[in-house]
């Protein structure tokens, strides 16, 4: 043990010592200059005064000299250096690597209570040498503190964690942890895991590897199992009435851990105002549905959220929805009259039967297509139409301007020469196919979106459909050919024109010339043609927590629930702030580029410009991943086993350390002497300067103190 100098130059301001003594050595003479006529008949004799030579006040040397060295001392940062203290018994320092689970399970009773205090008890078990990192992880990993030898740094950093939305998942905190352990120059590594142990968490396909010699410490923080309610599963059924879109709520209702059949309030909230409550009998473990009263949906952007009783895990006590209404698809359905009064009736029936209302179909004659009623309209349907140049021409302009156009001419449809280029390519006359077994469908694009769906086994089999009839079709070179029958004619035929879509169907989408209505493959297939030709995707009535939202991505703000018009305004070059569910503010700045907005928090994100406040702003609903409340447990052996090195492998987690001095820097931090000898100049120097004015006071004869 001895004491050592970090900057030891700053020693020689030890010299500054000999301020003060010659400061008190030499006393300045006061020159009055007297007016006198000659000095040549005055002897000349050396004046002397012993006085002047010899140190007058003791005390006040010794504070100045004292400070200055003090000052001195301080600045060449001391430190005790103990040999004994720099090594330790495991043959060297650690770098130790705290990963601490936020997920919301961990909410559940004292988890994440018991998993800081275990946190803290680490950080008071730390070497002189050792250093330590802070990693918070859910479905993701945050370094809050890297390689620190400060543990009051830590310990006010745990102060301000707390469970979050996420799910577990231990890959990317055992990456982050590899990442800091690969890249330490000590030479021991240790990695303390503290976290309930969810078994979905880990799948084994992580490709974690922690350095040779890693210690794992496992440490178990989950709570007792206790009876859990959530919101497992919530329908929203779609119903127009009288012209006005209504919603019926139901909603699957899960108990877990419960010890008898027990009675709850489930309450339907819209707007944040509470809409109907209802009680529900929940079994002991088990689950229950619970449907509401139809509500009308008139506003966009309505936030709405089925709630239970708090319990101990709150996080899946409530599931939120956004909607808006207007969400279903406008159909037009144009019918020519010469197939029989019942020409579109398996088409309109299959449009009826779809989840949510997906379709707002309705039927009409030729008059029909007229600008005016085009407005409100995403797709029409062409079936056995026989077509003129003006309305063909309507139909241009509304294909042009984005909307979808489905071509079916059956036996009495024509298309007019003048607006012929509008086609994929040229209609002929109606051929029979095989008058005793029908045609059959021999190839299907199963790469576009119409039949990506059918790709898969027992997906749909259109082979069982028979065509007895069908239209001659001539592709022009620009169209694909979706669908073809087993002679090789187009049975499917696509082109766009401007922003929108045109499909051809050579057949009709009725019984009359084929029975492919009568297969269960015909309701999908219907649903697929007029998704793809109306180019809007289904309206998300909520995300999960995790999901990443461009918010530069029109079709993205689709899903999300707003209109052509609302997205395009938002996908706009303009800067839009984004409030979150507990009340801070993500800033995203405008440009070309995309803007992400990772949803984190369970609740509803509002997306507005700065400054703006308009009265319904667009929300995003964001809901948590239910898997997180199971009470399955991991394997922690299992874990362990996956992510280290077996014993005897080779490498090292830093460099060779033998001795394990501990480093200067570390030493001096540590004892920190230079504090005290700047406070303790600081404390000379005011004395010194209260010193010394008394006895100036005292010397000149101040009142008062001459006479005491």
């Amino acid at each position: 043990m001895s004491l050592t100098f970090l900057v030891p130059l700053f020693l020689l301001g030890l010299a500054g010592i000999a301020v003060p003594v010659i400061l008190h050595l030499t006393r300045k003479q006061r020159k009055n200059v007297v007016a006198f006529p000659s000095l040549m008949f005055l002897e000349k004799i050396p004046f002397q005064e012993q006085r002047r030579r010899r140190i007058q006040n003791w005390f006040l040397l010794l504070v100045r000299a004292l400070a200055l060295a003090l000052l001195a001392l301080a600045f060449s940062r001391p430190f005790v250096d103990d040999a004994e203290v720099s090594g330790t018994a495991a043959g060297g320092p650690r770098e130790v690597v705290l990963l601490l689970d936020r997920s919301y399970s961990m909410e559940r009773g004292s988890s994440f209570a018991d998993g800081v205090e275990a946190a803290r008890a680490e950080l008071s078990e730390l070497g002189p040498l050792d250093r330590i990192s802070l990693v918070a992880f859910d479905q993701g990993a945050v370094v809050v503190a890297r390689s620190t030898a400060d543990p009051t740094r830590l310990r006010t950093a745990l102060d301000t964690l707390a469970p979050g939305s996420g799910t577990t998942r231990y890959g990317p905190a055992l990456k982050a942890a590899q990442t800091i352990l690969e890249e330490s120059e000590l030479p021991l590594g240790e990695v303390v895991l503290l976290t309930d142990f969810q078994r979905h968490g880990w799948t084994g396909d992580e490709g974690v590897r922690l350095p040779p010699g890693t210690v794992l410490t496992r440490v178990d923080v989950a709570a007792a199992p206790t009876e859990n309610v959530q919101v497992a599963d919530l329908t929203l059924t779609r119903s127009v009435v009288s012209g006005r879109e209504r919603r019926t709520a139901s909603v699957r209702l899960l108990r877990r851990s419960g010890q008898a059949e027990a009675v709850i309030p489930v309450t339907l909230e819209l707007d944040g105002q509470e809409l109907q409550t209802r009680e529900v009998t929940l079994p002991a473990d088990g689950p229950a549905t619970v449907t509401f009263e139809p509500f009308t949906l008139s506003a966009p952007h309505t936030s709405g959220a089925v709630r239970v009783p708090a319990d101990d895990l709150p996080t899946d006590d409530a599931r939120h929805f956004a909607l808006s209404p207007g969400d279903a698809l406008d159909v037009l359905v144009i019918e020519g009259g010469t197939a029989g009064l019942d020409e579109s009736l398996y088409l309109m029936r299959a449009l009826d039967i779809s989840e949510e209302g997906r379709f707002r179909a309705r039927t009409a004659g030729r008059s029909a297509l007229r600008e005016d009623v085009l407005s409100d309209t995403e797709v029409v349907v062409l079936h056995g139409v026989p077509l003129d140049g003006a309305s063909a021409e309507v139909l241009r302009g509304f294909v042009a301007d984005g909307g979808g156009l489905l071509v079916a001419p059956g036996e009495g449809g024509s298309w007019p020469a003048s607006s012929a280029d509008l086609l994929p390519g040229s209609l002929g006359t109606a051929e029979d196919r095989s008058a005793e077994v029908g045609g059959r469908l021999g190839f299907l694009d199963y790469d576009h979106p119409v039949f990506e769906a059918f790709a898969g086994p027992r997906r749909g089999d259109f082979t069982g459909a028979r065509f007895f009839r069908a239209r001659t079709f001539t592709a022009g070179d620009s169209a694909r050919i979706l669908a073809r029958f087993d002679d090789g004619s187009p049975a499917l035929v696509e082109s766009g024109v401007g922003r929108g879509t045109i499909l051809v169907w050579t057949s009709t989408l009725d019984s009359y010339w084929n029975d492919l209505a009568l297969q269960p493959v015909y309701l999908p297939f219907v649903h697929r043609l007029v998704e793809h030709l109306a180019g809007r995707p289904d309206a998300l009535p909520w995300f999960t927590v995790g999901q990443v939202v461009d918010l530069a991505d029109g079709e993205a703000l689709e899903r999300a629930g707003l209109s052509d018009a609302g997205a395009a305004r938002l996908s706009g070059d303009g800067d839009l702030v984004a409030m979150t569910p507990s009340g801070g503010s993500l800033p995203l700045a405008g440009g070309d580029g995309p803007r992400y907005l990772t949803l984190e928090e369970r609740g509803f994100y509002e997306v507005r410009p700065p400054g703006s406040d308009p009265d319904r702003p667009f929300i995003l609903a964001v809901n948590p991943d239910l898997e997180e409340s199971a009470v399955a447990a991991l394997d922690a052996e299992q874990l362990a086993a996956a992510v280290t090195a077996p014993p005897g492998s080779s490498g090292s987690t830093g460099t060779s350390f033998e001795g394990a001095e501990l480093r200067r820097e570390d030493q001096e931090r540590r004892q920190s002497l230079w504090r005290w000898l700047l406070l303790g100049a600081f404390g000379l120097l005011v004395a010194e300067t209260v010193a010394s004015n008394w006895l100036s006071r005292r010397r000149s004869g101040t009142p008062g103190l001459a006479r005491g």
